[in-house]
């Protein structure tokens, strides 16, 4: 199916089994991360500067580096985060996600915007790993908030 293939491998294997949900995806560029969850169940908002046409999707076009998507606290079951790396929403997306739920991140590792595990690491200590890595000029760290 092409949206196996469009979703981020790190992404499908972690979430394949989860049960569905609220996710928020942030600077969801064509929205392959959103259409791979609603198609399995989840009620997706993908939020983007770039106007972008998801079915099965809620979009809200805002420019997430200037805040003018304003993440409810306690909102989510589900926050993704992919190749967009803004160290100030951090703390907003952790607080973005109900208890037991999940962040799904990723960032370049080198360039302007370079990121690596080891901030995502810092920013969410307590949080249990499904999955984490560097590899191909990428970090990843997909996470499960504590339940307290």
């Amino acid at each position: 199916m092409a949206l196996e293939m469009d979703a981020a491998p790190e992404l499908i294997s972690a979430l394949a089994d989860e049960r569905p949900g609220r996710a928020l995806d942030l600077a969801c560029g064509n929205g392959r991360h959103a259409l791979w969850l609603a198609h399995r169940g989840w009620s997706v908002v993908a939020v983007d500067q770039v106007p972008a046409d998801i079915p099965e999707v809620t979009f809200v076009q805002a420019d997430i580096e200037k805040h003018e998507f304003c993440i409810a606290r306690g909102e989510w079951d589900l926050i993704i985060c992919w190749l967009y790396w803004q160290p100030d929403l951090l703390e907003t997306i952790a607080k973005g996600v109900r208890l037991g739920g999940i962040v799904a991140l990723a960032g370049k590792t080198s360039g302007r915007f370079a990121t690596s595990l080891a901030n995502y690491r810092a920013a969410f200590p307590r949080w249990r790993e499904l999955a984490a890595g560097e590899s191909g000029g990428r970090a990843w760290f997909i996470s499960r908030a504590p339940l307290q």
